[in-house]
């Protein structure tokens, strides 16, 4: 029998995890696929106790299930309960553990663009959340700018040393959530948006010269750590790589 991993959000025809994944699991000769499972947070509780039917692998989660999912589990990893959000969940015979891959993907991210005294964060979600985490564990300040504090972005920005977009602003779309003219050479960004790659906020930040990176590093490197906690086995990252570079484009940062 195939086995089976979800990715489970709403609204997520954009994802590229199906195409990294699928390629990981033919590299490794395992029986498995990955599909999209897009439910509403009505029909959350029913997707999450599927999970631990037989031939289950668990599963990605994605926005705006990161939270309510740590609800709905037997287990949460340490780093899950420490920012109340996961990404990932694994099956263990019946029960389902909860983790957060996403935290170390973004650590990573985050010292290949520098080390920064202080950074704003855009959003107040799952991934927002993690991304807290990531800087605070870097020894950096953070201003967290979520719709109540919108208004307040061209007071913060001069600030910053570092911009996250941590909203799903721009995806599949020309939009960006920052007016280019905030934008400056000295304000590193890193986007989370990576469908399209570059975004329309990467583009604008390296076009005043900032370092500026997509959200594909961090999806690549997060869905590796998935990958090797449903399967035990070690990812086979560079069929990975080029599996999202296939789906997003060659100018993915992956």
């Amino acid at each position: 029998m195939t086995d089976l991993a979800v990715l489970l959000g709403h609204h997520i025809g954009y994802s590229a995890s199906p195409a990294m994944h699928n390629a990981a699991f033919a590299a490794l000769d395992i029986d498995a696929r990955y599909e999209l499972d897009d439910v509403s947070p009505d029909e959350l509780a029913d997707a999450v106790a599927a999970l631990r039917g037989a031939g289950r692998l668990g599963a990605n989660v994605t926005q705006p299930h990161k939270q309510a999912v740590c609800d709905l589990v037997d287990t949460l990893a340490p780093e899950v309960e420490r920012v109340g959000a996961a990404n990932t969940i694994v099956r263990i015979g019946a029960r389902l553990v909860a983790h957060n891959t996403d935290l170390p993907a973004l650590a990573a991210e985050i010292f290949d663009l520098g080390t920064f005294r202080e950074a704003a964060v855009l959003g107040a979600g799952g991934a927002a959340r993690t991304v807290q985490a990531a800087l605070a564990d870097a020894g950096t300040t953070v201003a967290v700018i979520d719709r109540a504090r919108w208004a307040t972005l061209e007071d913060v920005l001069p600030a910053v040393g570092l911009l996250v977009n941590a909203t799903p602003i721009g995806t599949g779309s020309n939009e960006s959530p920052v007016p280019a003219e905030l934008l400056r050479r000295d304000l590193a960004v890193l986007d989370l948006v990576y469908r399209p790659s570059p975004t329309r906020l990467v583009r604008e930040a390296r076009v005043v010269g900032a370092r500026a990176r997509g959200g594909a590093g961090v999806l690549l490197r997060q869905a590796a750590r998935s990958l090797e906690l449903w399967t035990g086995r070690a990812a086979p990252l560079e069929t990975m790589r080029g599996a999202l570079r296939d789906e997003l484009g060659a100018r993915a940062d992956a």
